[in-house]
């Protein structure tokens, strides 16, 4: 080939390039080039062969022994709220039926029940929800009545200890929102930054934004559900070598060239916001893209597939030594550990214990009120009736 220079471009900066590196060198050493490994985003010159994780116009392309993901930087879920620990034990569709549970055994008792028909079916609903908390207020006369009742109090019992365990449970832990975990997940929650290149390529989200102001700080992305995409070689890295380091000088020396101390310290405050997803899109062979009028691209196919064929991409020799993305992820999951319960997580019991003194107190209030008024009207009532009747004495004499 006459010295001819052999450039090849990885637009993937964090991928281990090892492999890609040798089969150029080998190529140079048996046909008479020099290589040279470009690590720019847009290179000056031509390049004869690149990688890249995303796949667009034609051209000749080599399949690799491996395979290409792309991941998703996820702002963290947020803490639920305190008062859904009283919801969250069933869900929405449990409550529907226990609901119409209590409305349907009222409309029974009002219908057939031999002293609830007495009444009305609010206040039957009102007892039979009374019955589950404490038991029946009034004892129950009919057979009919006390079997229906009975097979309720029966549901409750498994009901209400089943919820009363969950509740303390979910006290025990902080408790959080849905993870963003899934690709339909992230397209309906997260705000992208609008990308020309990303959009002619075909990845188009439901949210978009086209102006910087939401990226000024990590609160305003993390309260607008900001998101970015990236390749899950970039996520491994800086899971693994960035992201992971306690110091600043416990990092890999490739990735204090990439950040300095400000800008991992910088790093470091987003984790504590943002996350990188479990969700995976493009999972495709990997591939080189060769020039159609490189002089190299039919012997980078035939070298590419020599070192596949001869398996040397599992040579000691040509791999460096790194834990796969997936290892990765599974090692920075976080794990719930089971802490002691303080006054803080016991906060909704006191709550709820003030919420209900104060309507015992209401209620007490109100009751004596309204008997206090039934005296008032009882005193005025038989002044009345006192007054009429010294009339009419005073009449009859």
């Amino acid at each position: 080939m006459r010295g001819y220079e052999i450039s090849y471009l990885t637009t993937d900066l964090l991928r281990d390039s090892t492999y890609d590196v040798a089969i150029g060198r080998t190529i140079a050493q048996r046909h008479n080039a020099s290589f040279r490994l470009v690590m720019e985003m847009m290179p000056k010159k031509c390049v004869d062969y690149f990688y890249s994780s995303m796949h667009a116009l034609p051209a000749h392309y080599i399949p690799l022994p491996d395979m290409t993901e792309l991941c998703f930087l996820v702002p963290k879920s947020a803490p639920k709220s305190l008062f859904l620990v009283l919801l969250d034990p069933y869900d929405q569709f449990s409550w529907i039926v226990f609901g119409l549970t209590v409305i349907a055994i009222s409309l029974v008792l009002f219908l057939f029940g031999e002293s609830s028909r007495y009444t009305n079916v609010m206040m039957i609903a009102l007892e039979m929800l009374m019955a589950v908390l404490n038991g029946p207020t009034h004892r129950l006369n009919g057979r009919f009545e006390r079997l229906v009742v009975g097979l309720f109090l029966l549901m409750s019992i498994v009901m209400i200890s089943g919820y009363q365990s969950l509740v303390i449970s979910f006290m025990s832990s902080a408790r959080y929102e849905p993870q963003l975990d899934t690709f339909d997940a992230i397209n309906d929650t997260c705000l992208f930054m609008y990308d020309v290149h990303l959009s002619s390529m075909g990845y188009k989200f439901k949210n978009v934004h086209k102006t910087y102001e939401v990226v000024e700080s990590t609160e305003i992305m993390w309260d607008v559900k900001w998101c970015t995409m990236c390749s899950c070689t970039e996520a491994q890295y800086i899971m693994a070598h960035v992201g992971n380091a306690d110091r600043y000088e416990d990092m890999d020396p490739f990735a204090m060239r990439l950040f300095d101390e400000a800008g991992w310290q910088q790093l470091k405050h987003q984790f504590k916001y943002f996350r990188y997803s479990n969700a995976r899109i493009q999972s495709v062979t990997s591939m080189y893209r060769a020039a159609y009028d490189s002089p190299i691209h039919h012997l980078l196919a035939w070298y590419t597939q020599a070192f596949i064929e001869g398996r040397l991409e599992y040579f000691p020799v040509l791999k460096n030594t790194k834990r796969k993305a997936k290892e990765i992820f599974e090692d920075t999951v976080d794990i719930i550990s089971v802490q002691q319960m303080g006054v803080k997580d016991l906060m909704i019991a006191w709550l709820l214990y003030c919420v209900g003194l104060v309507l015992s107190v209401v209620s007490f209030v109100v009751e004596e009120i309204v008997q206090g008024m039934r005296k008032i009207k009882q005193i005025l009532k038989d002044r009345k009736i006192r007054k009429r009747n010294v009339k009419k004495t005073f009449l009859v004499l």
